[in-house]
């Protein structure tokens, strides 16, 4: 294809009915395969060369990045990704066939529309035309599919919902990425990277909202704060309590959020700053672990 990987930015072991099998997703967008627990890997060609491979970043080129592989627990043909610039994907076959999933996301907080005339009025006293805002999608593609997922993940305990974190605000699905529910409201910021959801007990959703400014400083503005809602949107708390404020700016990058499924239910979130949280109740108070890494690129709780 006259492409190669610069960074791989997810891997993901496979369905548990298949067990050696893994995934990782890299940049630029590409979706790779192995079933000998990464001793091999094979290009998954029918989602590499998708027909609209062509509007993925600069023509498939080094801005996109596929950064979310999510499965089905009760149905291991089917199968979600997300690409930056590029849209989400799903298969029902196992992975003969994908379709975009996220061309249905449409914004409907006032945030987001307050960012696109913004944007507007920049572009127009910078004499931009118009039609720079008509993103170029394939014929009969929604054009909010230009709405990026920043992460996607699939509710493990009622696998017909996912929730996403896009790059205008939080979306819900209940169909299985058929339509998206903008559940935005009640966040101090539509913008954010990481989502995690809860995998056991109370159901509940948390992100980590971002200031959204226009020359990219793109942090937690003072407070550093989790926000968990437990009514699928309705609503959103802050969570606070043992995390450092209210003079702190950092972020939490896309990976940088997880929840490990045990009872109570711990929540784990590492920043840009290198400190990771930790919580043993579901975000209610929160303690530092110890020690100061680099910048975390993502974090991922696991229990047996």
């Amino acid at each position: 294809m006259g492409i190669s990987v610069g960074n791989v930015w997810h891997v993901q072991p496979g369905h548990a009915a298949q067990p050696g099998v893994v995934y990782a997703g890299t940049q630029p967008a590409g979706l790779f395969r192995s079933e000998d627990w990464g001793e091999r890997w094979a290009p998954v060609e029918t989602l590499n060369r998708h027909e609209y491979r062509q509007f993925w970043g600069e023509a498939g080129g080094g801005d996109s990045a596929l950064h979310s592989i999510e499965f089905d627990p009760r149905d291991p043909n089917r199968m979600y990704v997300s690409i930056s610039v590029g849209g989400s994907y799903v298969t029902h076959d196992g992975g003969e066939s994908w379709q975009l999933c996220s061309h249905r996301v449409i914004a409907t907080n006032p945030m987001a529309a307050q960012m696109e005339a913004s944007a507007r009025e920049l572009a127009a006293a910078a004499g931009m035309p118009e039609s720079a805002f008509e993103p170029v999608l394939p014929p009969g593609v929604d054009p909010a599919a230009a709405n990026e997922m920043h992460k996607m993940r699939v509710d493990l305990k009622n696998p017909d919902r996912l929730w996403g974190q896009t790059h205008v605000g939080v979306f819900r699905s209940d169909d299985r990425a058929g339509t998206w529910h903008d559940v935005t409201v009640g966040l101090p910021s539509f913008h954010g990277f990481p989502i995690a959801i809860s995998k056991r007990g109370e159901d509940a959703v948390f992100v980590v909202p971002l200031e959204f400014e226009r020359d990219n400083f793109r942090v937690c503005a003072g407070q550093f704060a989790v926000y968990r809602t437990r009514d699928s949107g309705a609503s959103w708390q802050a969570l606070t309590d043992g995390l450092p404020g209210p003079h702190d700016y950092q972020s939490v990058y896309r990976d940088g959020l997880d929840t490990d499924g045990l009872d109570p239910e711990g929540v784990y979130v590492g920043t840009s700053n290198g400190e990771i949280y930790a919580s043993t109740n579901g975000g209610d108070r929160w303690q530092r672990l110890p020690g100061t890494l680099p910048p975390i690129l993502g974090i991922t709780a696991a229990a047996w």
